[in-house]
């Protein structure tokens, strides 16, 4: 499990610093893009899920934390789904996407403040588990993908 972890951990960061641009510290807001992953990590994404969940199923007697490991790999693929670009990548699903972002954003800070405060009136319940914190970022991650396909789903169909 601490070799799933330390991996995970560095195709995040790797991830990341793909899709920030090297110039992150001195840019000006409108003039800034994600650089996106291409649209074939889909496909990466739906496999590795598949892959992963017949294998968490497969050896869930010497998994310590399976409901952790399945939001795990499921954030990790919505966050591919997420950065990867459409067939036709414009400006427009570029605002939508900067939107969703956003929304997820501030669900998440929301859901955060909203679980310290319910933590602060039951202060005897321990500490924050991993489990609630990969159930917020599955949360957050969630809504900024649903949002972003179900708008351009929406719009594309009015425009046709």
């Amino acid at each position: 499990m601490v070799i799933y972890s330390i991996l995970l951990f560095g195709i995040y960061i790797g991830l990341l610093a793909y899709i920030i641009p090297s110039s992150a510290l001195s840019f000006d807001l409108y003039e800034r893009k994600f650089r996106l992953l291409p649209n074939w990590f889909k496909l990466i994404a739906i496999i590795l899920t598949v892959v992963a969940l017949i294998t968490i199923f497969i050896l869930k007697d010497s998994i310590e934390n399976k409901k952790e490991t399945i939001f795990s790999v499921l954030n990790f693929v919505l966050f591919i789904t997420f950065f990867s670009k459409q067939k036709a990548e414009d400006e427009f699903s570029e605002q939508i996407r900067l939107k969703a972002f956003t929304y997820s954003f501030v669900s998440f800070v929301a859901m955060f403040c909203a679980l310290g405060a319910a933590r602060v009136a039951d202060s005897d319940s321990g500490d924050w588990s991993n489990f609630i914190v990969q159930v917020f970022m599955f949360g957050g991650l969630l809504i900024a993908t649903l949002y972003f396909y179900f708008t351009l789903y929406k719009l594309r169909k009015e425009n046709n």
